[in-house]
């Protein structure tokens, strides 16, 4: 991975969102990786009241702030933990907590409803193991704890289990705990702390003194210069990737990769100060974060001011990311929350994995242990794409500035970027940019995956439910889920990224095939139906497939991705074949369709009937003509300000609605991707082409 220079790392004003909340530094167990009790920097710290409490958290969500992380120590020692959780959902707050379990049952009902992840630390199923690993005795609270947890319903809970060479050997059991007990079950490899990976220490010793020097009037830490930091143990990486596609099993492919990739003498890509906030436990923000923990600001003003504070923004700009301890950095709390800002390799991974968990926790796992999975095949497969990502994409270089997503150089034809083959206008552009995470990003595999986990799939169940799918076609089709998955990526990365020349979509493009049109057999007459058959349409449009072939999943009523269909088939879609997308389409949408095949030589600026772009648009594309690289920077980096979602996405819509006015012009930037595709289907190049 390329460092991000200095310059890229400070975030926008008002960009901060998640917090992370250590309530207490008291803790009732002795964990050997843990530090929080074995530092006095972390002892005799005054804990706030109730009121207190929720006056930070009022504070946070005036800056922003909207998922908040009540962590410590041990969260329920403290005494009013559950009014301060309570008060955090009241505010519209995303509310995570983590306890060890030991006294967690009398707040079961007061904190469960309240929160959207309780997760419980489980790494031992062996009473004498836990007591070694947690330094107590209290195995058996815990799994009462999570047996109750799990009796609620409630669908929230989730066990953490940090994996290193003292307990691989128990994955299996503590998977098939997990299994038993319809919960899912995080596996994680230990973050580095301040000493070696999977280093536990003695419990019994005295607590280690953080010693502070002064050097040019600034707190520096007596630690040692950074070293490499030691690959992840091959026996617990092969273990875990074993249960990429295991029932209940949750890992994260991009934290996997990150370490693999990471250099440890270059800047950290850190959010700390500048997406999260780390407070304590009386209500002061730590600095730069908790693990590196040895400055702070005193909660003595409004958290408006304090991240005005000149020590708290020179500590975000100069020290966060820079210090000797956080180079080698792989705590994912703080790293984790880059990966959604920056469109590389480990989005990508990303993507990938939440969207395998989301597959898996919404559909298969209700359907444990019924369902029947191929799981070899699933893996040579992944193994396949995972090929492709790590050695056929290129390394893209890191963005000019901290609020880009991605690194784009201006040319005197339009735009490229790192990843995305081909040319991109102003209007994509910034249609990118307006989204507060790369999540919003136009042309990436994931947008179309989302669409079959947030719509698609809920759909099919619903009339599963009614009982109008034949018998066991939900199950079957929730059975091939993970497989269209891997040949989309494969199907959509092989078309519009750069060195996806590489991958072969012949095979792929018939499993999605197969999917698209398995799944529009089964619907009945229904209303669910019409949104199903939208998503899958345009699945088929978005790479390409025959528009004979598409035909019964025919589509004329409007719908939200109908746009984003037809810039998809400009880009790539021969001309002979552009009148047969047409009617597939609505007709209104499929207009600039019509229109290049009425006119396939037409100039490719040629502008498109109708009446001029809205006032906002045109003004932030008045630029279009002679663009410059610092002008399209400038403009990017102004769609960051803080908004809401659906303004976002409205500005999205009219800034594509805006390019497909020029469809000749789309056509042109997607000349590389025809010849790409005639190349490797043998169709003529230059008809490909048009």
């Amino acid at each position: 991975m390329t460092a991000t220079p200095a310059s890229a790392t400070a975030a926008a004003p008002g960009s901060l969102q998640s917090a992370r909340f250590y309530i207490t530094f008291r803790c009732n167990s002795l964990c050997g990786y843990c530090n929080v009790w074995q530092d006095d920097k972390f002892k005799g710290y005054h804990e706030l009241s109730l009121e207190q409490a929720c006056q930070v958290l009022d504070q946070l969500h005036a800056l922003g702030v909207r998922y908040v992380d009540f962590t410590g120590g041990e969260p329920v020692l403290h005494p009013h933990i559950d009014g301060i959780v309570q008060y955090a959902k009241s505010l519209g707050m995303a509310v995570e907590i983590t306890s060890n379990g030991i006294r967690f049952a009398k707040h079961i009902d007061a904190i469960v409803p309240y929160v959207d992840t309780m997760n419980v630390s489980l790494d031992t199923l062996k009473p004498e193991r836990y007591r070694e690993i947690r330094g107590v005795p209290t195995l058996d609270r815990a799994l009462d704890v999570i047996s109750r947890i799990g009796a609620t319903g409630s669908g929230n809970l989730k066990l953490i289990c940090v994996v290193t060479r003292e307990n691989v050997d128990e994955v299996a059991d503590l998977l098939a705990f997990a299994q038993d007990n319809r919960v899912a079950m995080y596996f994680s490899t230990m973050f580095e702390y301040f000493e070696e990976q999977d280093t536990v220490r003695d419990v019994n010793r005295t607590a280690r003194k953080l010693k502070l020097i002064e050097q040019n009037g600034k707190p520096v830490t007596d630690r040692p210069a950074p070293r490499a930091v030691a690959p992840v143990d091959d026996v617990i990486a092969d273990e875990l990737m074993a249960l990429l596609y295991q029932p209940f099993a949750v890992l994260n492919l991009h934290f996997r990769k990150y370490v693999e990739a990471l250099d440890p003498f270059a800047p950290t890509d850190c959010y700390a100060n500048k997406r999260i906030l780390t407070v304590g436990p009386d209500g002061r923000l730590v600095l730069p974060c908790y693990h590196a923990f040895d400055n702070s600001l005193e909660w003595d003003r409004d958290l408006a001011e304090l991240v005005q504070d000149e020590e708290f923004v020179r500590v975000r700009d100069e020290e966060v990311g820079h210090r000797k301890e956080c180079q080698g950095c792989t705590v994912f709390p703080y790293i984790g929350l880059s990966f959604s800002y920056r469109f590389d390799k480990i989005f990508l991974y990303q993507a990938l994995s939440e969207e395998t968990a989301k597959l898996k926790t919404r559909f298969a796992n209700p359907l444990h242990p019924r369902l029947t999975l191929p799981f070899d095949e699933l893996h040579t497969r992944y193994a396949e794409l995972e090929q492709f990502i790590d050695h056929g994409l290129p390394v893209p270089r890191p963005p000019a500035a901290a609020d880009l997503f991605y690194r784009f150089d201006v040319t005197p034809s339009g735009i490229r970027s790192g990843l995305v083959a081909g040319e991109l206008s102003l209007a994509e552009l910034l249609s990118d940019h307006v989204h507060e995470y790369c999540w919003g990003i136009q042309r990436s595999p994931h947008v179309w995956i989302r669409l079959v986990y947030r719509d698609l799939m809920p759909l099919l169940h619903e009339l599963a439910e009614q009982g109008r799918l034949a018998e066991g076609a939900y199950e079957s089709t929730v059975a091939s889920l993970y497989e269209t998955q891997l040949a989309w990526w494969q199907a959509y990365l092989g078309r519009y990224f750069t060195g996806g020349e590489a991958i072969g979509t012949a095979g792929p493009d018939e499993l999605v095939t197969r999917f698209l049109l398995r799944t529009n057999a089964l619907l009945p007459d229904a209303p669910q139906s019409a949104r199903i058959r939208q998503v899958l349409l345009h699945a088929g449009c978005v790479l390409g497939l025959a528009p004979q072939t598409l035909a019964p999943l025919a589509v004329h009523e409007p719908f939200p991705e109908a746009a984003l269909s037809v810039k998809h088939l400009l880009l790539i879609a021969a001309d002979a074949d552009l009148p047969g997308y047409a009617a597939l389409l609505p007709a209104e949408a499929a207009e600039p369709l019509r229109l290049v095949a009425r006119e396939p030589g037409a100039r490719a600026g040629a502008p498109a009937d109708g009446e001029p772009a809205d006032a906002e648009v045109a003004r932030l594309l008045q630029h279009e003509d002679g663009l410059d690289q610092a002008t399209a920077e400038r403009l990017a980096t102004s769609l960051r300000a803080p908004t809401t979602e659906e303004r976002r996405a409205d500005l999205a819509a009219r800034l594509l609605a805006h390019e497909l006015r020029t469809p000749h012009l789309v056509r042109s930037r997607g000349e590389v991707l025809r010849l790409r595709a005639a190349a490797g289907t043998g169709l003529p190049l230059a008809a490909a082409a048009g």
